[in-house]
C-alpha cells in the first residue's frame, strides 16, 4: 500500500540511519579490538546476550552495562575505552537534515522513537550541539521517545504505543520512518503509514 501524504499529521523518526549517520560495524570492530576476538564473535554476542536489550530498555544502568561488556570482552581497561567503542557507530548529523526538520515542523508534528541508551544519548546530544549550537537536539521535535526511557524497544509494539497513548493523532495520520525493515513491518501492523529509509538521505528526497 502506498503512502497517502494528504493524511499525514505527524512524522515519527528513528534516529540511527535516519537522522544520525550510523556505522554499526565500527562498534563491532572496536569491541573486537578491545577483546582481541573475531568481529563475528562480537556480532553474535550483540545479537544474543540479553544485557544489550536490557540496557536499551533502561533495565540496567551504565556501570552494569560496562560490567557485562568487560566480562564478554574479557577487557580490564578504563571505562572511557568501552564508551568510545560503544559510541564508534555514531556518525555525523548532517546540518541539511536539521534544516529540513525545521521546515517540516511548520507543517507536521515531529517525534522520535529510537532504540538507544544513556551512553549514546550523551554522545548524540553533543554531536547535535556541535552542528547546531543555536538549538539543541530536543528543540527540533515536539517530543522525543527513547527506548531506555519508555521501557520498550522496537519492534516491540509497546515502543510505539506510548506515542499513540500520549498524542491526539490517529495512527493513520502518522508516518514512521526507520532504516530497519523489521521495525517498518511492526509499525505497519499497528496501522502507521511507513517509509523504509534504505539510504540515509532517502527520507529527505521524499519530503523535499
Amino acid at each position: 500500500m502506498g503512502i497517502d501524504i494528504s493524511k499525514i499529521e505527524a512524522i515519527v523518526f528513528d534516529l540511527g540511519g535516519v537522522i544520525i549517520n550510523l556505522y554499526e560495524e565500527r562498534t563491532y570492530e572496536a569491541f573486537a579490538e578491545l577483546g582481541s576476538m573475531p568481529v563475528e564473535e562480537v556480532k553474535e554476542k550483540a545479537l544474543t546476550e540479553k544485557y544489550f536489550k536490557d540496557y536499551e530498555t533502561g533495565h540496567i544502568d551504565d556501570p552494569t552495562f560496562r560490567a557485562h561488556l568487560r566480562e564478554s570482552l574479557r577487557f580490564e581497561g578504563q571505562d572511557e575505552f568501552l564508551d568510545e567503542a560503544w559510541n564508534a557507530m555514531l556518525g555525523a548529523i548532517p546540518k541539511a537534515k536539521l534544516e529540513l526538520l525545521d521546515k517540516l515542523r511548520s507543517k507536521y508534528k515531529l517525534f522520535v522513537m529510537s532504540n538507544t541508551n544513556t551512553i549514546h544519548v550523551r554522545r548524540f546530544l553533543k554531536i547535535c550541539d556541535y552542528v547546531s549550537p543555536e538549538k539543541d537536539f530536543y528543540g527540533y521535535f515536539d517530543k522525543v521517545y527513547l527506548s531506555n526511557e519508555v521501557g520498550a524497544r522496537k519492534p516491540d509494539a509497546r515502543a510505539w504505543q506510548v506515542i499513540l497513548d500520549e498524542q491526539p493523532i490517529s495512527v493513520e495520520g502518522m508516518i514512521f520512518i526507520d532504516d530497519k525493515l523489521v521495525n517498518i513491518q511492526a509499525a505497519s501492523e499497528l496501522g502507521f503509514q511507513v517509509y523504509h529509509n534504505r539510504q540515509p538521505d532517502d527520507w529527505m528526497k521524499f519530503f523535499e
